[in-house]
């Protein structure tokens, strides 16, 4: 199947550049790349999506070292609304609205100080198309803009600086986000599927600090692969699973130059949990486990991260009794 040789093909080449790609921890904006699921939607129906992201970080490593400093601390919250719409059973359309809360504490022998802030973070909307979608395939692609709607302008309550730029909500920038999904359905048993599911997020420079200062976050790469399986209940179906996800991407660029203390990469193992209603209910939660951590300079990482969310269909497609009823 030419799709699933084009899949493989462009997996190994994203992978062949991993050297060329780095991630802080702590990029600016919301997560996205662990927030950009796509699936299939049925035709006239529109999707709503609620999710709510909790990353605490609390480890600081030095490349791949613990250094075994709790002095700072990092809380990130993060509530992603997204509407999804299915034209037909090829073509459907996404848009994602972050809010965040950030509070960063650090403690020294002067005592303890702390900068947090909050707000709407950048608008993205994704354009998806279904390549396969049959009872053994699935492979669907996505692609489109992120808008810089969140702001870039907060200050520190106490002091009144302008904050780092990881602390914003936005980033300042119009970036480009692509996707690309398959699964293969029953592949040890008829209710045991595999999942693959790759994001690239391509940043361009903004202006800061009215135009003094040209800022750019690295290119993101992010791939989870993993396996679920669906447990039938009476009215409900239960479905563990269980993935692995590997995120890296450049250092970010200031003026030109190499921004201290950004870039990386991260591994992790994601158990979840999706529990769906006959009628498409859907209530998802997962965690991530770091499994391996290697840092440029010296930065905060995640201790623990986890998720929860749910998901309710509406759709807009009328009865074939009442059409017929109808004479429609």
């Amino acid at each position: 199947m030419r799709y699933l040789d084009f899949l493989l093909i462009f997996i190994l080449l994203l992978l062949s550049q991993a050297q060329l790609f780095a991630q802080a921890c702590c990029t600016g904006g919301a997560p996205i790349s662990t927030n950009l699921g796509i699936q299939s939607y049925s035709a006239k129906q529109l999707t709503l999506d609620i999710n709510y992201d909790f990353n605490s970080l609390r480890d600081l490593y030095a490349a791949s070292r613990n250094l075994n400093d709790s002095r700072r601390t990092r809380d990130i919250k993060s509530l992603f609304l997204r509407a999804s719409y299915a034209i037909n059973d090829k073509w459907s359309f996404s848009v994602i609205l972050p809010y965040l809360w950030q509070e960063q504490a650090v403690r020294s022998d002067f005592g303890r100080s702390k900068q947090s802030t909050e707000g709407f973070g950048d608008l993205v909307i994704l354009a998806q198309r279904s390549l396969i979608n049959n009872h053994k395939h699935q492979l669907l692609i996505a692609a489109g803009p992120k808008f810089p709607t969140g702001s870039i302008s907060k200050k520190d309550d106490e002091f009144g600086i302008l904050l780092a730029p990881d602390l914003q909500p936005g980033t300042g920038s119009y970036d480009g986000i692509g996707a690309l999904s398959y699964s293969r359905f029953g592949i040890i048993s008829q209710t045991t599927n595999a999942f693959a599911l790759l994001t690239y997020r391509y940043s361009f420079e903004q202006n800061r600090n009215s135009g003094q200062a040209k800022y750019r976050f690295g290119n993101e790469l992010a791939l989870n692969i993993g396996l679920s399986h669906n447990i039938r209940l009476k009215k409900w179906s239960l479905s563990p699973s269980l993935h692995y996800r590997y995120r890296k991407s450049r250092k970010d660029v200031n003026n030109g130059f190499d921004f201290p203390n950004t870039g990386g990469q991260w591994m992790y193992l994601v158990p979840g949990v999706r529990l769906r209603s006959a009628k498409g209910f859907l209530v998802h939660s997962s965690m991530e486990i770091p499994i391996h951590t290697d840092v440029v300079g010296t930065q905060l990482v995640t201790s623990h991260k986890w998720q929860i969310g749910i998901t309710y269909p509406l759709s807009f497609k009328r009865d074939k009794a009442f059409r017929l009823k109808n004479g429609k």
